[in-house]
C-alpha cells in the first residue's frame, strides 16, 4: 500500500508543477499490440495505436509500428529497432502520412517489489510537404523515458508512473526540451499471454504554443 501511495503522488504532481494558464485538449487513445519470439530471445513486436483529441476534429493520428527486440546482460538491457507508419491530422488542418525510424535502448533494475527502467531512443521522422509547411524535415527527436512500476504480491496488476523528455537534435535554432510526458496507470494480466492497460497521459509541449494534452488510454497486449 505504501508503494500505492506514493504512485499517486507522483501521478498528481504534474498537476501542481504546470498550474500556469495554458489551452488544454482531452483525448483517448486506444492501442493493441502483440509480441512474438522469432529466434531464441529475438522478438518481433507490431503495435496499432489511434488517438482522438477534442482539437483536431476528434481523429489525431494512427501509428502502425513493427520492430526487433534484443535482450542481454540477464535481460537487464534491451536494444530494438523499429519502424512506424503514422497517419495524423497536422498543424495546417490536413492528414498527412509520415514515416518514422527509431533505435531504442533500455535497462531495468528489480529491486523487491519495484522496477526502476530507463529507455533512450532517438527517432528520425519524415514529413510530407506537399501536406504541411516544415522548417525542418526530417526531423531529429532523442527521448528519455524513467519509470517505476510497482507489484502487488498475488494480485494480477501493476501500477506504475513514468516521465518522458523530448529533445530536438538538429534545430538550427538550437536543441531545447520541447515536451514533458508523465503517464500513470496499471498493467492487468488476464492470463499468461494475455494482459491490459490503463492509464491517464499528460503531454505538456514547453516551445510551442500547442496546448497541453491531458488522454485517457486502453491498451490490450498479447505475447505469442
Amino acid at each position: 500500500m505504501k508503494g500505492i501511495k506514493i504512485l499517486c503522488l507522483l501521478l498528481l504532481f504534474p498537476a501542481f508543477s504546470y498550474a500556469q494558464e495554458r489551452e488544454t485538449d482531452v483525448g483517448a487513445i486506444l492501442s493493441l499490440e502483440g509480441e512474438k519470439s522469432v529466434y531464441r530471445d529475438l522478438s518481433l513486436s507490431f503495435e496499432e495505436e489511434v488517438r482522438f483529441i477534442t482539437s483536431s476534429n476528434i481523429f489525431d493520428r494512427s501509428v502502425t509500428s513493427l520492430g526487433l527486440d534484443y535482450p542481454f546482460w540477464e535481460k537487464k538491457i534491451k536494444i530494438g529497432l523499429y519502424y512506424a507508419l503514422i497517419y495524423n491530422y497536422n498543424n495546417d488542418n490536413l492528414y498527412e502520412f509520415r514515416h518514422r525510424y527509431y533505435f531504442n535502448l533500455s535497462y531495468k533494475e528489480t529491486i523487491d517489489q519495484f522496477t526502476l527502467s530507463w529507455r533512450g531512443r532517438v527517432q528520425g521522422t519524415t514529413r510530407d510537404e506537399n501536406r504541411g509547411r516544415y522548417k525542418i524535415n526530417p526531423k531529429y527527436i532523442m527521448k528519455n523515458k524513467f519509470e517505476v512500476e510497482y507489484s502487488i504480491w498475488g494480485r494480477p496488476w501493476k501500477p506504475y508512473f513514468s516521465c518522458d523528455f523530448s529533445t530536438e537534435l538538429n534545430d538550427p535554432m538550437g536543441n531545447d526540451l520541447t515536451r514533458v510526458r508523465f503517464q500513470g496507470g496499471t498493467s492487468w494480466r488476464l492470463n499468461r499471454t494475455d494482459y491490459l492497460d490503463f492509464y491517464m497521459r499528460w503531454d505538456e509541449y514547453l516551445v510551442d504554443d500547442d496546448p497541453r494534452v491531458i488522454s485517457f488510454g486502453v491498451g490490450f497486449r498479447r505475447k505469442f
